[in-house]
Formats: structure tokens, C-alpha cells, sequence
């Protein structure tokens, strides 16, 4: 069965192109190396661990992403002293309302979002090229080489098929502006399995990763147990393959 941090990463990916942070609070950095098993990136070693130094591209202008599930959730809001049936929330106080008729549906607001990046991957790819051949470096292991990073993030995400969290407010809230740390967001109910981050700071919750292409690693290497393809560069060891990058993105499979 799909676990519902595979469902949350694969609607990430599909609206994004990134990968979701799971769970959304995981401490990643650019560098980290490790493998990616299901919805969760392990973390095994770093680049400056395995002695490859790197430059990072500090993001330029923030951007705010904001998706929520197409099915399976609804949010409602109210305002001080208007009856909201079906929730908790005290009459007099605002609030905002989520409900989930799925397992993994989720909203997602981030915003402030600012994107860091490995640079000179030509220069990282020799690198990795190089431990390779050495036997230095897994073949299944990949590279965190994108990170964003919110200023703040809501993320709220059904962990059962009926559950709900009831929010209070101190001032009116919209649906679409839940990460207004200034709202003083307080959880007055929670029902079913809910993971929620409200308005936090300090996320990361998206992300790229880069592995060597298995076509370049059988080139290189051959079996999987690392033994040279003597024809490609005799009692030499192997040659280098015709030019072309040698890491490519990962996508949820």
C-alpha cells in the first residue's frame, strides 16, 4: 500500500517538479548524499565528508508555493462571533476549519521561498566521477544539490481517510494566507492522525537530487560489484565515456 508520504511527494512532484521534504521537518543541506527510500531521503555521508568541494547559487528574488489537494480536504474559515457548525472553534474567536475525507490529502502554503543550488556542476560531476572509479562512491547514491527554503510554511496533511484540525485565530484568516505567523494560530482540535506545521519557521520543505545515470555507470564500471569492462580501456581499467553529464535528476518513481 502507498504510504501517504508517497502520496505527498508524488502530487509535490507533479505540481512542483520538486521533491517533498518528508516529514516536512527533516534538517536537510546542499550536499548532503544518501539514498532515496520511498518518500524518505536517508541521509549516509556529504560531498565535504568525501573530500568534493562545492560552490552554492544563493537564490535570488522569493517566491511563495501554495497547493492544495484537489480532493479529499476542505477548508473553511469563520470570523469572531459567526457559528461555524462542525467545528470547535469558539463562538467568539476567528478560525479556520480542515477536513479530510482521504488519507494523504494535504495543503501546502510556503512562503518567502528562496532556492540554493550547487554550482559548476561540471565541476562536482568529475569529482563524483572520480570517487566512482575509485570505488568511493555508491551508485545508487544521490546528491542533495537544490534546497528551498521558506521563510514560513503551513502544511497539513491527513494521515487517516476522516480526520479534521480546528485552528483559532486572533484576527480574521483567509484560506489562502495560513502562514500569517501574526494570525497566533492556535490548534483547538485535532481528529484522526493529522501532521500539521502551522506558520512555522525555518523549513526546508522541498528539494532536488541528482544521482549518476546507470547507463554512465555501466560504462564506467560494469557489474555491479564494480568489476572494469576490461574492452573499454583494456589492462588500463576503463576509458571515460563519450561526453555528457553524468548526473541526472531523480524523480519519485
Amino acid at each position: 500500500m502507498t504510504g501517504v508520504g508517497e502520496l505527498y511527494l508524488k502530487e509535490i512532484h507533479r505540481q512542483f517538479s520538486y521533491l517533498a521534504t518528508w516529514l516536512p521537518n527533516t534538517h536537510l543541506e546542499l550536499g548532503d548524499v544518501g539514498l532515496l527510500r520511498g518518500d524518505t531521503f536517508v541521509r549516509e555521508t556529504t560531498l565535504g565528508d568525501l573530500g568534493i568541494p562545492f560552490t552554492v547559487r544563493d537564490g535570488g528574488a522569493p517566491v511563495n508555493f501554495t497547493w492544495t489537494s484537489k480532493s479529499g480536504i476542505s477548508v473553511e474559515t469563520k470570523a469572531a462571533g459567526q457559528a461555524a457548525v462542525g467545528t470547535t472553534i469558539p463562538l467568539a474567536q476567528a478560525g479556520v476549519s480542515v477536513k479530510f475525507s482521504r488519507e494523504g490529502a494535504f495543503l501546502f502554503q510556503a512562503v518567502g521561498c528562496l532556492e540554493d543550488s550547487i554550482d559548476n556542476r561540471p565541476t562536482l560531476e568529475t569529482h563524483i566521477k572520480n570517487l566512482l572509479l575509485k570505488n568511493r562512491w555508491n551508485r545508487d547514491w544521490t546528491v542533495v544539490d537544490t534546497l528551498v527554503r521558506a521563510d514560513r510554511a503551513t502544511i497539513i496533511v491527513s494521515n487517516s481517510g476522516d480526520a479534521s484540525l480546528d485552528l483559532t485565530a486572533e484576527v480574521p484568516v483567509a484560506p489562502a494566507n495560513l502562514t500569517n505567523v501574526s494570525a497566533g494560530f492556535a490548534v483547538n482540535r485535532t481528529r484522526g492522525a493529522v501532521i500539521h506545521f502551522i506558520a512555522a519557521e525555518g523549513l526546508a520543505p522541498l528539494f532536488r537530487l541528482s544521482r549518476v545515470k546507470q547507463s554512465i555507470i555501466q560504462r564506467l564500471l560494469g557489474t555491479k560489484d564494480g568489476t572494469f569492462y576490461r574492452e573499454l580501456g583494456g589492462d588500463r581499467g576503463p576509458s571515460s565515456p563519450p561526453e555528457e553529464e553524468l548526473l541526472e535528476t531523480v524523480s519519485p518513481e
